[in-house]
């Protein structure tokens, strides 16, 4: 992320600015070239301009496609909402203003209420809503009544709105082609630095806008695979942005640590700026597509390493009670967690529907939150009540590895959490309170069971961009990675 000064606000919005008109540009200087039956300039321009002209129209194209969704949340039984409603409302900071801000006005009615309601807890709108829930629904308002101490009268407020992510429109912009070669380049230049550090890309065939490089000498599955006999290897999950590129100088800073330390990178092209053809995995698959990656690899044990929305999968991976074998996972490091208290508008608010202001509010505004398939993949496909992750699925237990050969291991889960101080998307001051239980700000807090990580001043992503910060990241996956457990088979 960008800084917040005035030149770095001056900067970000003639940059976006630029890009925007490139488009209107080109297609104004094709009808002016058509009017005057003449090419302008040069017809090297009239070429540019045609392509960006065209690409114009795949946007609109795709902007209707994706819309719609391909896949819906899971269905939650009566129990599972109430078990929901019920924890989430023992997990609120500003009991007297919530759930004011999931609405766009201070002034609401039990209409406005229950249509958020069956947004949250049912996935549905008020039209599709079934008869047989209203006593449910019921229930649900007087529990925010008591808790709020707020009595809401019958009717609605015509001009307040709820944000409901999976209902409301997907809010997108255009991006011309030349920055698709911008992406191109970017990820050109990530996919040599990696090969050069001593990783190779395995990937099934798909399609994605700009094509890359690394898929070209891809391989469809694992040949060969080696890690350091002393060390647990990491595997890492990025979030939403360019791709790996933002992580880099600490794969690399990794890599100095121990020259044979295992490294699993995992890409999501959907959250990377990537035009793609099929949308987000559910989580199941998700899931099963993680520990296949895994046991093909011969990995029966690692560190899980996340950042951001990667945080959303390390939840499904901690939740995740299936009976089926399973690689273990000793140790979790999660960076700037988007999950923990989702229950909270910040997260929603701050991502898809904030008009930005500052410089760094306007980075996250166009280049990730308008991106059309990041768009897409929040708004369509980020199921808050299966992503959120609460304190109990953190703290300490033994876990057992049912997937090496008929024995069993048990280890000690180690979990670091690490939060940026003035984190534009995350509610880092409320998340550190809820994890830790204390009102004192502490750069480390630790109980035994769990490591807390603050850094004041820091916004989101922003623990990347020097040595200095990602010491503290650089000695957590020591330790975890460390070979310390005790084995029964």
């Amino acid at each position: 992320m960008i800084g917040t000064s005035l030149l770095d606000l001056a900067g970000i919005i003639i940059s976006i600015s630029l890009l925007r008109s490139v488009a209107p540009a080109g297609l104004l200087y094709i009808c002016l070239s058509l009017y005057t039956r003449t090419v302008l300039v040069s017809p090297w321009l009239f070429l540019v301009a045609g392509l960006e002209g065209g690409f114009y129209f795949v946007y609109l194209a795709r902007r209707s496609r994706l819309q719609k969704n391909l896949y819906n949340s899971p269905v939650l039984d009566r129990n599972q909402r109430q078990a929901l409603f019920s924890q989430c409302c023992q997990q609120i900071p500003d009991v007297q203003n919530y759930p004011l801000g999931w609405f766009s006005s201070t002034r609401l009615k039990r209409e406005n209420l229950v249509e958020w309601i069956l947004w949250a807890l049912f996935d549905c709108s008020p039209e599709n809503a079934e008869e047989s829930w209203n006593e449910e629904i019921d229930t649900y308002v007087k529990g925010f009544e008591e808790l709020t101490g707020m009595n809401v009268e019958d009717g609605r407020v015509a001009l307040t709105t709820s944000l409901r992510l999976s209902l409301d429109p997907v809010k997108m912009l255009h991006r011309p082609l030349v920055w698709y070669l911008i992406v191109g380049i970017v990820d050109l230049h990530t996919c040599i630095k990696l090969r050069s550090l001593g990783f190779n890309h395995y990937s099934s065939p798909r399609f994605v806008f700009p094509p890359r490089l690394s898929t070209v000498f891809s391989k469809p599955s694992v040949t060969e695979y080696f890690s350091s006999l002393d060390r647990d290897p990491i595997v890492f999950i990025h979030g939403l942005g360019i791709g790996l590129y933002p992580y880099v100088s600490l794969i690399e800073d990794l890599i100095q640590t121990d020259p044979d330390m295992g490294i699993i990178l995992v890409e999501i092209m959907q959250i990377s700026m990537h035009m793609t053809s099929k949308p987000v995995a559910p989580r199941l698959k998700t899931l099963d597509a993680l520990y296949s990656v895994m046991n093909s690899l011969g990995i029966s044990r690692a560190v899980l390493a996340s950042h951001s929305y990667g945080t959303v999968i390390t939840a499904h991976v901690l939740r995740d009670s299936r009976p089926i074998p399973k690689p273990l996972i000793t140790s979790y490091l999660l960076i700037d967690p988007v999950c923990i208290l989702l229950h909270l508008p910040n997260v929603a608010f701050n991502v898809l529907y904030r008009e930005p202001r500052r410089a760094n509010e306007w980075q996250l505004w166009y280049f990730a939150s308008r991106d059309a398939d990041i768009a897409n993949t929040l708004s369509r496909y980020f199921f808050w009540a299966e992503n959120i992750l609460w304190k109990d699925d953190l703290i300490w237990s033994d876990i057992v590895n049912t997937n090496n050969g008929g024995g069993y291991q048990t280890a000690r889960r180690k979990v670091a959490v690490i939060l940026s101080g003035e984190d534009q998307i995350v509610p880092a001051s409320e998340v550190r309170r809820y994890l830790t239980g204390e009102d004192e700000v502490k750069h480390r807090w630790s109980d035994g069971s769990m490591d807390v990580f603050y850094y004041p001043g820091l916004d989101h992503a922003t623990v990347f961009d020097t040595r200095e910060r990602r010491k503290g990241m650089l000695e957590i996956l020591d330790k975890f990675t460390d070979h310390k457990v005790d084995t029964c088979a």
